[in-house]
This record gives structure tokens, sequence and C-alpha cells, in this order.
């Protein structure tokens, strides 16, 4: 059986990334009515590609908030830019939850998933419309970010639990280091630039502050294992 497994899954894994809820989805649905073992290995290896690009994705678009809030909106906004960071945090959530998601819809397993995107709906408006008059426009965005946090919390952890996944696995193997950077680049960057001002783009803080803060997050990713497997699916269709 381990042959057969592994020659489908060398067939599908190049394209399982490329498109994830056209591919997934139906390769999940064949796979529950052929080879139900099969899901959870489909689930573990897009779970560990999402993690691996989307945790240093939504650091960098933080550190480049600066940046874009100058090149876009033409001034340095500080406003701007800590929107960026309360949104990615829960636009990360919605992110590592996918894989989750797609694999309820391709099993069928609907309830929990209609149960996270209606609390995601009712919390959304509830809290926009409670906070927002009381607090202001940054509070709407406070509710927005926490109503994605719980209503996509929910189907990755009843994932979790439904199949028995160690919530350990949240943090797959050897993406301690991507977190980590991610974190510590965000974190240390953030009010960098919150707390000073830009006054340009030569600006030293957007000179040295956003190269240094992507280096942080680019060179666990460089010596990450998956980093080879990206590469050479990126460079196959390409080539393609």
């Amino acid at each position: 059986m381990q042959p057969i497994q592994d020659e489908f899954y060398a067939r599908r894994y190049p394209q399982l990334f490329e498109q994830s809820n056209q591919v997934l989805l139906p390769t999940v649905s064949g796979l529950q009515e052929s080879h139900p073992a099969g899901i959870p290995d489909v689930y573990e290896k897009s779970y560990r590609l999402i993690f691996y690009l989307g945790v240093p994705a939504f650091a960098a678009v933080v550190i480049v908030s600066p940046l874009v809030s100058v090149l876009w909106i033409g001034r340095y906004e500080p406003v701007f830019i800590g929107f960026v960071a309360l949104l990615s945090m829960g636009w990360l959530v919605n992110v590592l939850s996918n894989p989750a998601y797609v694999v309820d819809l391709a099993t069928g397993a609907l309830r929990w998933v209609t149960a996270g995107c209606v609390l995601t709906a009712i919390l959304n408006a509830a809290l926009g419309i409670v906070l927002g008059n009381a607090f202001g426009g940054t509070a709407v965005v406070v509710a927005s970010v926490s109503a994605l946090i719980a209503g996509y919390a929910i189907i990755l952890g009843e994932y979790c639990l439904e199949h028995r996944v160690s919530f350990r696995q949240l943090l797959p193997p050897q993406s301690a280091s991507i977190l980590a950077a991610s974190a510590t680049a965000a974190i240390v960057f953030f009010p960098f630039f919150v707390t000073g001002h830009v006054s340009s783009l030569f600006s030293p803080r957007i000179a040295f502050g956003v190269p240094a803060g992507l280096l942080i997050i680019v060179v666990p990713m460089w010596i990450h294992p998956m980093r080879r497997r990206v590469w050479s699916w990126v460079t196959s269709r390409a080539v393609a």
C-alpha cells in the first residue's frame, strides 16, 4: 500500500498548493471515496506549507506597511499601519484554517464550517456596531479582527479535536524558527515605525528598517527544508 500512496502523493502534491481550493477540494473528495486514510497526510502537508509561507508573509506585510503608506496614501500614516497589523493577525488565522476548512467541505463535515462562518458574520456585525459607536473606527477594525479569529479558530480547533490531531502540530516541526523570526521582526519593527517620524521613502526608518526586518524573516525561511520543495515547484512551473 505504501508505494501506491507515495506515487499518488507524488502526482498530486505539486498541484495542491498552486490553486488550493480548486485542487485540494477534488483531491480530498477523491480520497474520501478511495483512500480515507490518506486525508490526514494531505491536511498535514498542506498546513505545513501554508504555515511556512503564511506566517512570514503577514509579518512582511506589517513591516512594509510604512513604505506602502508613503507610496499609496502619499504620507506616513500611523493609523493605516496599525490597521494593517491588526488585520494581518486576523487573516493569518483565516489562512492557517484553510486546510481544515477545505477538508471539511470536501468530506461533507459542514456543521462546524457553517458555525464558524456564521459566528464570524454575527460577531463582525454586533461587535462592529457596539464598539464602533462607543470607541470609533479603530474599534470597528478590532471587532472585525476578533470576529475573524473567533470564527476560523473554531474551524481549526474542531478539526484537531474531531480528527485527534494534537494542538502541538499547529506549530509544525522545524517551523519554530519561522514563527520566532516573524514575530520578532513584526514586534520589534512595528513600534519602531509607529513611534517614529517618517517623512519620505528615503527616511532611515524605511531605508534601513524595512530591509532589516525582511532579512530577519528571510534567513530562517532560506534554511528551512521546505524551501527546496517550494523552489522546485516554482521552477518547474516556470519551465512549463
